[in-house]
């Protein structure tokens, strides 16, 4: 955890969520900071420095040890307690994470029902829509219990920032333990899962 408590105390009630999409390069580490404009003092710290890249683009965010990962970036402020702000800011995190997550594996039992001969290996429901949006929800309600805070960082102007991320493996191994899915379901999503969680950083805009 990067933050410090001196850090979080720089809470104030000055600016809520700052979200926005910047054109960044893979490799760099901190994110465009704007001279000018509503965000001009959100993306630099108290110090001046400038946000780190996961701030406006999660899905560039790496995982100490290499491993790949899918992240939600959330934010809160216009508090001066850090407790709700730590509770706010993650949340917002968990509910991006949440979003991409159902997103991807909807697509990977969409993919799975329209390569299965009628669809009948899928299931006689999976002809139903609803069907796969019940599955996806039960997936990403199961696979997001436990994931935990990764990076927090502070703006000049007191804006608390989260990043939750949810490595690859970890995911495949809740899936595989989902007895509620039928075999060939939980093989789907788990042989799917690393190109679906690849796919995550084509999202994002080219400089």
């Amino acid at each position: 955890m990067k933050t410090t408590i001196k850090q979080l105390g720089n809470l104030t009630g000055l600016v809520g969520v700052a979200l926005m999409s910047l054109a960044c390069g893979a490799a760099s580490t901190t994110a465009i900071t704007p001279v000018s404009g509503p965000l001009a003092g959100e993306l630099v710290d108290a110090n001046g420095k400038p946000a780190p890249v996961w701030v406006t683009q999660p899905s560039k965010y790496k995982m100490d040890d290499g491993k790949k990962a899918l992240c939600g970036e959330g934010s809160a402020g216009g508090t001066r307690s850090i407790s709700m702000a730590q509770t706010a800011a993650a949340g917002r995190a968990r509910t991006s994470l949440a979003r991409n997550l159902d997103t991807k594996v909807s697509a990977i039992l969409k993919d799975y029902q329209a390569t299965t001969t009628g669809g009948e290996a899928f299931g006689k429901a999976a002809n139903d829509e609803q069907h796969i949006q019940d599955a996806s929800k039960q997936v990403t309600q199961t696979t997001l219990t436990g994931t935990e805070v990764n990076e927090t960082w502070v703006s000049s102007s007191g804006t608390l920032h989260t990043l939750v991320c949810m490595d690859l493996d970890k995911f495949k191994g809740a899936v595989s333990g989902m007895e509620q899915l039928n075999e060939g379901m939980r093989k789907a999503i788990v042989q799917r899962a690393e190109k679906a969680f690849d796919e995550i950083e084509q999202l994002d805009p080219k400089p």
